[in-house]
């Protein structure tokens, strides 16, 4: 018994040895594969990180070099160095200053330098100047090249922080004539920039960090601040002799991933790196303890778990042999036990882990399923037990839904570990898909025979689910930003576009690669970029979080575009600014429609004012006419009475004389008020000007030049011929005075139609057919003030006792009298012009009557008078004159007087002389109850101004006599005559 026993324990012994060396390889393949796996993935790691901070430090120094150029071309700056090199006294020292400090805000300066050619600096921002020298070994090579040059890493004689200065020359002239002037220094400090970029990272580290490092003779010296020795910028460094230190590994010239120790002596790994166009090298190291602790945890886990099975074995083998002397039923009752427990051991190990798992035979059958398994696929362990792989384990590609290969087939037939390819389906057994991911193993017995697979795999869903949220929050934003109604665009943080909606550049008129080359300074107009400029600054600094501001920007095309602008400062997680955000609103048309709206209103109050100083003007005129006809009536009375060498027949002539010119003031005065009693004429307006053109000539003078360019087949006008004289008058004679010496004033026609919509541009116009009338002038001009006021009455330029200013009122009043309306163009310095637009007269043509010189004085002969005025001098005046040149007169001061007196000499009064304006009735009321009376009375009407009582807008009905106050005995004898025997 004991042979079989002992055969059949050496088999025993042997086959545990064999499975002992089985499990013991296949423990060290998986724990040699996963360490490769952590250690690539930690190389990765560690290479993306260097990569990005090498990438921020390169550009870093770039941006050094292009705002040195940028700065030094600036002409401001240009010349404000030139003055102060040519002039250093404290005016421009504090230009310079103010610039410069503005620079170094800016820009993030912390000295900017003014040195000579031959190294005296001559300007620094701060004090001591010398602090900085640095830039000595650079500055003949920065003249010579006449570029900008980069000064390496580097303190000052005080050991103060590092710093990195460019050089920049500035030279006079250009070609042979170039030579240089001085140099600039901007001098930044590297630990502000690298404050960011070495102490950064963006993966959890406790031990984490960035050396940059250059090779300084037989020395790799580090130029930064490190995380566990904030001082070692430019104070550490190893000799090259130590290739175990990764800094040194760098200088001497190895790249990629490395092990080693660090200036502590603590093992790390790390990723080296040269710095583009640049002497530096950098170091990304994490301690090797902290990046590989999940590595050893999981290590510790593989070990524990072979040990476990190793001990079990070999206790099971030890049990065995106890027990195989024993009963061989008691033997297979304890072999069977600790079968039943290592499957027990195995179900929680299988039940514990968070991944599905699932166990099939050599002919892939399902044997076993862990609960996740059966959650996943819809089995339970008892229904899928022996059947097929296929049937529980059901998947398909995502992207084509064609069926996938077995991997049980694979895995039997490579015997190797198998991942299952990606975009994989999961076919439960309700038909419900779920996304999964993992990999299939074989199972081997001691003869390295498979016996069966273990299928590892998750559910991605949630991961699916949380990459789709993502990609669809990304897109939700890229719609939202390039659909938005308003432009949308992110700054950086000094002012370039990063990124442009398609709204913003159609505002702008440019593309978005035009713009992303490009920043707001550029594009603001000059008026807006101070203000623009201060907001700004204020959002960067803190002072402010957002603003909104209207702003001018200057399109692709040159012309200007009114902005609604939102600025919003984003910042970092650690609360330091990142990027910008603008919204922007064109409201180009809503700026355009708030000037058109100022315009109109300003050209409403220009209106109503002229209308109201009208009236006023109009009323004043009535008035003074009465108190002239008072005057010129009685001087002309006295005169009568006095003989020519008479002392007082001389002053009375003078009070004549003024009464005249003062008519003259009210005629004017009444013409702006649109209230002058005209004859209008249907004439043509070429030959109206021409008549007046030998008069015009003479007013101007000889030395300056007249030239008259007529129309051809210009329509006619209908127009007082008086009135036309005078606007043709007033209008020269400004003309002359605006010409100092040698001159030009041109006069010209033309046929104008305007229609509706150029008349709604265009307020005062109405549509229609006109005759334009120009009068120009190369004179001294107006400017937007003066033009504002010329058609006011009294408003003159001219100096005391050379006008009443009454003559372009008078023009004015007279056009919108005549239905026209009057331009007015001029510009200091470059002339004036003046264009009335008549309307075009549409009915019959009239032959142009001559105006009839006046005949003498023909008296009357006792025919009887009816003289009707409520101004009792006036009344007495008239009554005086009348008698004068012999008719026989009732006066009257009122109506009612009037009616009686008409009564009781019915067949004696012929004619009836009456004011227009008297109260309680007017005269064209007591005319016709005149008539009524006695229908074959005539009638003479007489006024300052007519109201419209007798007359339409100004003009007289046919058939109506009318004499304009104040009067002479020889135009009322005239009027009388006219009126009792018309024809």
């Amino acid at each position: 018994m004991k042979e079989p026993l002992k055969a059949s324990f050496g088999w025993i012994s042997f086959s545990l040895a064999v499975v002992l060396i089985v499990l013991l390889s296949f423990g060290v393949w998986f724990w040699r594969s996963q360490e490769q796996v952590m250690r690539k993935r930690v190389a990765e790691n560690l290479g993306m990180i260097a990569r990005l901070k090498a990438a921020e430090i390169a550009a870093w120094r770039k941006d050094q070099l292009q705002d040195a150029s940028l700065i030094a071309e600036d002409p401001f700056i240009r010349r404000s160095v030139s003055r102060y090199i040519a002039h250093p006294d404290d005016a421009n020292l504090r230009e310079i200053h103010s610039r410069f400090r503005s620079l170094a805000r800016q820009h993030d300066y912390a000295d900017i330098l003014i040195i000579e050619p031959k190294g005296r600096q001559i300007f620094s921002l701060h004090e001591p100047a010398e602090r900085h020298t640095g830039y000595l070994s650079v500055l003949e090579n920065a003249f010579r090249r006449g570029l900008p040059v980069c000064v390496d890493l580097h303190t000052g004689p005080q050991a103060d922080a590092p710093h990195l200065s460019v050089v920049m020359p500035l030279f006079s002239g250009s070609g042979k004539t170039r030579k240089p002037v001085a140099a600039f220094v901007f001098v930044s400090s590297l630990s502000d920039f690298l404050s960011s970029t070495y102490g950064f990272w963006p993966l959890p580290s406790e031990s984490a960090e960035i050396l940059l490092v250059r090779k300084e003779g037989d020395q790799a010296l580090v130029l930064n601040n490190l995380r566990h020795r904030p001082d070692a910028a430019l104070k550490l460094s190893f000799p090259l002799s130590r290739t175990e230190v990764p800094a040194v590994m760098a200088v001497l010239g190895k790249e990629g991933f490395v092990e080693g120790t660090d200036y502590r002596g603590v093992n790390v790994a790390a990723f080296l790196l040269p710095v583009e166009e640049s002497p530096w090298f950098l170091v990304a190291e994490v301690d090797s303890r902290e990046v590989f602790a999940d590595w050893r945890f999981r290590s510790v886990l593989i070990l524990l778990l072979f040990l476990g099975l190793i001990l079990f074995i070999v206790a099971g083998a030890l049990f065995f042999r106890q027990r195989e002397a024993k009963i061989r039923y008691r033997d297979l009752y304890f072999s069977e036990a600790a079968l039943r427990a290592e499957r027990e051991r195995h179900s929680v190990i299988l039940n514990a882990i968070g991944d599905a798992v699932i166990a099939t035979d050599s002919q892939g059958r399902v044997e076993i399923l862990n609960p996740v398994a059966e959650a996943l696929t819809g089995w339970s362990e008892a229904e899928a037990r022996g059947r097929p792989l296929e049937e529980v384990f059901h998947i398909i590609n995502e992207d084509t839904k064609g069926k996938v290969e077995n991997p049980v087939t694979q895995v039997l037939r490579e015997g190797i570990v198998v991942g299952l390819a990606n975009h994989n389906l999961l076919i439960a057994r309700d038909g419900s898909e779920r996304p999964i991911a993992d990999s299939g193993a074989p199972i081997r017995d001691d003869k390295g025979n498979t016996t069966g697979v273990v299928l590892v795999f998750r559910d991605c869903s949630a991961e699916r689910a949380a990459q789709e949220s993502l990609r669809a929050s990304e897109e939700r934003f890229r719609i939202t930003f390039e659909q938005a109604g308003v432009g949308i665009s992110h700054l950086a943080l000094d002012g370039r576009w990063l990124r442009v909606n398609e709204k913003f550049c159609d505002i702008l008129g440019y593309t978005r690669e035009e713009l992303l080359t490009k920043n707001f300074q550029e594009l603001t107009t000059p008026e807006d970029l101070d203000i623009s400029m201060t907001y700004f600054r204020a959002l960067l600094d803190g002072s402010m979080k957002s603003y909104s501001l209207e702003k001018r920007y200057v399109r692709r095309d040159q012309s200007t575009v009114w902005i609604d602008l939102t600025v919003t400062l984003i910042r970092k997680p650690s609360g330091e600014p990142d990027y910008i955000v603008t919204v922007a609103n064109d409201i180009t048309d809503r700026k355009k429609a708030e000037e058109e709206q100022q315009k109109l209103q300003a050209q409403l109050m220009q209106a109503q004012k002229m209308e109201s100083v009208g009236r006023l003007a109009g009323g004043v005129a009535h008035d003074y006419n009465n108190m002239l006809s008072v005057i010129i009536g009685n001087a002309e009375l006295a005169m009568v009475k006095t003989k020519p060498d008479d002392p007082l027949h001389a002053n009375l002539k003078q009070i004549m004389n003024a009464a005249t010119r003062s008519a003259d003031i009210t005629r004017k005065l009444l013409a702006f008020a649109r209230k002058q009693t005209i004859s209008p004429k249907v004439v043509d307006l070429n030959g109206a000007v021409e008549g007046t053109l030998k008069m015009l000539r003479q007013l101007i003078g000889e030395d300056i030049e007249f030239s008259w360019q007529p129309a051809a087949a210009l329509w006619p006008v209908k127009i007082d011929p008086t009135q036309l004289d005078q606007v043709l008058a007033n209008l020269c004679v400004n003309a002359r005075d605006a010409i100092k010496g040698v001159g030009k004033i041109t006069i010209e026609t033309e046929r104008r139609v305007f229609d509706g919509s150029y008349c709604d541009d265009h307020p005062g116009f109405k549509p229609g057919e006109y005759v334009m009338l120009a009068v120009s002038d190369n004179g001294c001009g107006m400017d937007k003030e003066t033009m504002a006021q010329i058609f006011d009455p009294f408003f003159t330029t001219k100096s005391p006792g050379e006008g009443t200013g009454l003559g372009l009122a008078m023009v004015w009043g007279i056009v919108k009298q005549n239905n026209g309306f009057i331009n007015v163009y001029s510009e200091p310095g470059s002339g004036t012009t003046f264009k009335i637009y008549l309307p075009r007269y549409l009915g019959a043509t009239e032959a142009d009557t001559q105006r009839q010189i006046a005949d003498p004085i023909e008296p009357g002969h006792g025919e009887g008078v009816l003289l009707v005025e409520d101004e009792v001098s006036i009344m007495e005046m008239g009554r005086q004159m009348l008698e004068k040149i012999g008719y026989r007169v009732f006066a009257a001061s009122t109506p009612q007087e009037a009616l009686r007196l008409a009564a009781e000499h019915t067949g004696e009064i012929r004619l009836v002389v009456t004011d227009v304006v008297m109260p309680d009735m007017n005269g064209q009321v007591l005319a016709e109850k005149l008539r009524a009376i006695s229908p074959d009375i005539k009638t003479l009407f007489m006024s300052g101004y007519t109201a419209d009582v007798i007359v339409h807008r100004g003009e007289l009905e046919d058939g109506v006599d009318f004499i304009q106050k104040p009067f002479s005995i020889k135009d009322l004898a005239a009027k009388v005559k006219a009126a009792l025997y018309p024809g």
